[in-house]
């Protein structure tokens, strides 16, 4: 396998994104940033010599699903759930 990073800026990556960000809730996520020096752009992943691979976007040194599917399991790289967001105020009571 071999992994290829090209870096941009954050706004180009989110661009490249669209609806991809911020990943939604009970997604998977590969936290990449941690394992390797990408923190922005694009991640290609090939897994066979000769041939293309596929590319993911990175911000923030994470792969969230996208177009190209959900991101790769990578040698090393942790893979986590994006948590469900807190409450921000408690419920209101309804009569």
């Amino acid at each position: 396998m071999r992994i290829t990073h090209t870096p941009m800026s954050r706004d180009d990556a989110l661009a490249m994104l669209g609806p991809h960000w911020p990943p939604r809730p009970g997604a998977t996520m590969a936290r990449i940033g941690s394992v390797a020096a990408i923190d922005h752009g694009a991640v290609a992943v090939h897994t066979a010599e000769g041939r293309p691979g596929a590319t993911w976007w990175a911000v923030d040194g994470l792969l969230v699903p996208q177009d190209a599917g959900p991101p790769p399991s990578l040698p090393g790289c942790p893979m986590q759930t994006v948590p469900e967001p807190a409450e921000s105020s408690p419920p209101l009571d309804t009569p």
